[in-house]
């Protein structure tokens, strides 16, 4: 096929690569969009929860699950045996941990992880923080959150012999203790009592970086088309005429 002084020339395994990529990285692209708006729009949604007045967990602890990252008040009893550190958790750039106590819900057998917050570690790794912990009922308040992820890489079996924990680990932790466990932890609020440093990282969606995927994948689809193109464009030698 000639258009003006350029020929392309094409080969069928050639055209089949190329048309191959280009849709392999136009879906691919398109997906990406499509996590975007799905992740604006979760974004979005978790906004108007916080909206909302709190959730009294007391009410209907069942319908935890559909409750995720909204405000929640909860009525119980801290049960101090139970009672956590998760470790190698950075705050401002210190080593410390997270305390991890366990709240019986008044009136029913279920119990809820309240994550209290950020302690610095001690000079001495062997002496434990002292945590005041009290024993009447309390009222708390924060927002439901799904567990802290487990580490990427975990060798071994989780230690639960002592109160420091590399990770929660909700299985281990109902088994161990023999409790009732809700699904989703509770990240105390700043302004509640009995608390620590709790500074709880606000919930990115990442929406930016999605559309940053899209974009690179629909480059790379262009990159193909361009490719093909160039490499099977060619101009045509005109010859001259004789006078």
């Amino acid at each position: 096929m000639q258009i003006l002084n350029y020929q392309f020339r094409f080969s069928l395994l050639g055209t089949i690569m190329a048309v191959l990529g280009i849709a392999l990285f136009s879906a691919l692209g398109t997906w990406q969009v499509f996590r975007a708006l799905e992740k604006q729009q979760l974004q979005q949604e978790m906004q108007q929860k916080l909206q909302q007045p709190p959730y009294v967990l007391n009410n209907n602890p069942d319908s935890i699950e559909k409750r995720k990252f909204t405000n929640v008040e909860v009525t119980g009893y801290f049960d101090k045996k139970g009672e956590i550190l998760i470790d190698n958790i950075k705050q401002d750039g210190k080593a410390g941990y997270h305390v991890l106590t366990p709240l019986k819900l008044a009136n029913s057998d279920r119990v809820i992880i309240i994550n209290r917050g950020w302690i610095p570690l001690g000079r001495d790794r062997r002496i434990l923080p002292n945590i005041e912990t009290p024993a009447t009922k309390v009222r708390v308040k924060g927002m439901l959150a799904p567990p802290r992820s487990k580490p990427p890489l975990i060798l071994g079996k989780l230690d639960t012999s002592s109160r420091v924990w590399l990770y929660y680990d909700a299985d281990a932790y109902a088994k161990k203790f023999n409790y009732r466990l809700l699904p989703l932890v509770v990240l105390q609020d700043k302004d509640d009592a009995n608390g620590f440093v709790r500074k709880w990282p606000k919930y990115d969606a990442k929406v930016s970086m999605h559309v940053g995927y899209a974009i690179q994948w629909y480059v790379f689809a262009l990159i193909v088309l361009a490719t093909y193109i160039g490499i099977n464009l060619r101009k045509v030698k005109q010859e001259s005429e004789n006078e």
